[in-house]
């Protein structure tokens, strides 16, 4: 009986006794809440100088180990135009921080010189309560080291601000306090003061930082508080790439959009600073665009270990981005053959307002909900451009059954295993892949189909063809009756095999080519099939011999 009296009032009396103890208490803390975040980062290629390839690695955290910081989200900018971004974004970002919250995590408010306004508020005493003089010694004002001899993405002129009526004078402090939108609650703390926040970290065990807020190419990276001093306080630091905005004036160099900049400032920080996220992870929403941020999306699904797609297609991506006006998203695999891990594709959900997907996959399995999400896409009767493996990028060899799941159970339980689509290649692409040729020195002659010169596609492509290094791909006869195909690839002692096409199926159309060899992007010719292949696509080119 006594040990049922004991059950009984166990809970409430360690309840009463947080209570009186004022020690923050929550159930998503007692769970020791996680949340699971797809970091996405670039590294030296170690095969290419002065190369970088892309990557994501998929971490779990502890809600209570981390921390979200949002940096200068004022009343009011100088810049008009930077105060409209902050009012649009606000309320996303409000919205993210109380799932967050909701979750255990710590919220960081960082108005900077607006702390006057909020001297008497709890959450400016719980920043100022603690001191950590080793703290204090960390924080600089310098680049980091992993920044010497970077270039900065773009110029800045007019502060870089786009002049407007009503603006103050450039840099002018005509804020106040944070944007009302974004909500203060108990337990949140208000700093300016990276000793102050880093003292309050060590405190509470924070070990993963999150940085939002404006602008990413001055306070959010450069701020006692920011990505570099979070970065020199050891901090598990990330920047929230969907949750930010830069001080970029189109009128600068190099004369892309504004929005573009940003994108180019997010490569600058996953390069030299730290790994970025977008507020999916948080939200499970659809990340977060400003309205007039018009650019066609180009969502990247690269998932392979031999022709080094994760360098070569970021590296198209970023031309795409300067010389195209696009967006480029990625959902990136691991970059290998075979291992743990190789079936997984991370932010997949890129493709819900993509415009055109870029498959460079091979032999993936994935989880139905991701699959799903993936013929959603073209089933919608959206484009798909696929490169080299694209042929078996969803095939496996195997049933690959889902992590946790019994091989043997799953025979009579098909939800056991994860989806394949073994036949994308005749359903989307209209290709028939049979394996390839033999390597060969002298590579394959890859020319024109005759009377094809002139096709829109093969723009600045020497009609006399040219030499990939690539080995051939085996594809006739080509499975589709709607197939248009550019290009054949020959090498000695064997039949002509195409090597490019468009398939109308029936969805929607597909640009395929078997070409894709590293060094093939080094051709001319290759490239700009590339760049024409993206703009057919996405509608720019009116195709006349379709």
């Amino acid at each position: 009986m006594k040990k049922r009296v004991f059950r009984f009032f166990v809970l409430p009396v360690i309840l009463v006794i947080l209570l009186v103890s004022n020690i923050p208490f929550t159930l998503a803390q007692t769970a020791e809440a996680m949340v699971s975040v797809s970091l996405q980062k670039r590294i030296p290629s170690e095969q290419d100088k002065n190369a970088w390839v892309l990557l994501n690695s998929k971490e779990e955290w502890k809600a209570a180990e981390t921390a979200i910081i949002i940096c200068d989200m004022w009343d009011r900018h100088w810049c008009s135009e930077a105060t409209n971004r902050v009012a649009e974004m606000a309320p996303r970002l409000d919205e993210m921080v109380r799932i967050a919250r909701d979750k255990g995590m710590l919220i960081v408010h960082a108005p900077s010189s607006t702390m006057k306004f909020y001297e008497n508020h709890p959450g400016r005493k719980l920043a100022q309560k603690y001191k950590d003089k080793n703290v204090a010694k960390k924080i600089a004002g310098t680049l980091l080291d992993t920044e010497s001899g970077a270039a900065w993405p773009f110029e800045i002129s007019n502060g870089g601000c786009t002049p407007s009526p009503g603006d103050a004078r450039e840099n002018e402090e005509v804020w106040t306090r944070q944007i009302g939108t974004i909500g203060i609650t108990d337990g949140d703390a208000i700093s300016d003061s990276g000793a102050e926040m880093g003292s309050l970290f060590v405190k509470r065990g924070i070990k993963n930082v999150i940085l939002t807020g404006v602008h990413t190419n001055m306070c959010v990276i450069g701020r006692s508080f920011g990505l570099r001093n979070m970065k020199r306080l050891g901090m598990n630091v990330v920047l929230m790439r969907d949750m930010t905005d830069t001080m970029y004036d189109p009128a600068s160099e190099p004369r892309v959009s504004h929005f573009t900049g940003n994108s180019l400032m997010s490569e600058y920080i996953e390069k030299y600073v730290c790994p970025t996220m977008v507020s999916t992870d948080l939200t499970h929403k659809k990340q977060f665009r400003f309205r007039e941020d018009n650019r066609k999306v180009v969502a990247f699904i690269m998932a392979e270990g031999e022709y080094r797609a994760n360098q070569r297609l970021p590296e198209f991506a970023h031309e795409l981005l300067l010389k195209k006006n696009v967006n480029c998203e990625f959902a990136i695999g691991k970059p290998v053959m075979e291992g743990e891990g190789i079936h997984n594709i991370e932010n997949l959900q890129i493709l819900q307002d993509a415009d055109l997907a870029v498959v460079f996959a091979r032999r993936r399995a994935l989880e139905p909900e991701k699959m799903a999400v993936l013929k959603h896409y073209i089933e919608s009767g959206k484009p798909v451009l696929g490169i080299r493996t694209a042929s078996h990028a969803f095939g496996p060899k195997e049933n690959v059954p889902r992590a946790g799941s019994n091989a043997e159970l799953a025979k009579d339980k098909s939800n056991g295993f994860l989806a394949s689509w073994a036949e994308f290649d005749k359903d989307i692409l209209g290709g028939n892949y049979q394996g390839h040729y033999g390597h060969l020195e002298q590579g394959t002659t890859v020319m024109p189909v005759p009377g094809m010169e002139k096709s829109l596609l093969l723009k600045d492509v020497d009609p006399k063809g040219f030499t990939s290094p690539s080995w051939l791909y085996k594809n006739r006869p080509l499975r589709s009756e709607n197939v248009q195909v550019l290009l054949l690839g020959t090498i000695p002692g064997q039949p002509a095999e195409p090597v490019c096409w468009i398939n109308k199926n029936q969805y929607g159309k597909a640009v395929y080519t078997s070409l894709g060899h590293w060094d093939d992007w080094k051709l001319e010719g290759f490239r700009n099939l590339m760049f024409n292949s993206v703009d057919y696509l996405l509608g720019r080119l009116n195709q006349e011999q379709e």
